[in-house]
């Protein structure tokens, strides 16, 4: 099983709420979507659906609004401390690598890696204290399951 199955398996295991963890992953995902200051009504429709779909419809897109309004409030905070934030709330070196495959994968929903998406990838890393060596096995796995054209 690839880390990103593994991600997408840590959502749905979360008893129904939004629990922590759970937040932190989404979380992650809120700002990567954010990466490139571009996160109109069509991406952030396709950003719910992304998170109902990852959570196996357990989390609801009504309950995916509450969270994207209390994320675009902490959102002030600056990107480093949330990033600082979400690593606080992924105690495992497991959840750490789900939330920066997440981040990635979200980056590469649309076929095309931003460098402000880079950009965030290298500070996710940091934060999260996957090394450089490590985050570059993560991107080549999600790579490798990309259909090819």
């Amino acid at each position: 099983m690839s880390t990103i199955d593994d991600a997408k398996k840590a959502l749905t295991t979360s008893g129904g709420g939004v629990t922590p963890k759970t937040e932190a992953l989404i979380e992650v995902m809120y700002i990567t979507a954010h990466a490139d200051d571009d996160f109109g009504p069509k991406e952030r429709e396709h950003f719910i659906a992304n998170v109902v779909g990852l959570c196996g419809g357990k989390i609801k897109a009504e309950d995916v609004k509450g969270v994207l309004l209390k994320l675009k409030g902490k959102a002030k905070e600056g990107r480093e401390a949330r990033l600082k934030s979400v690593a606080g709330r992924l105690p495992r070196k497991e959840d750490k690598e789900h939330a920066y495959s997440l981040s990635c994968n979200m980056a590469m929903a649309d076929g095309i890696v931003l460098d402000e998406e880079k950009e965030l990838f290298s500070q996710l890393a940091k934060a999260l204290g996957i090394d450089d060596a490590r985050a570059g096995e993560l991107n080549e796995e999600l790579e490798a399951l990309e259909p090819e054209e």
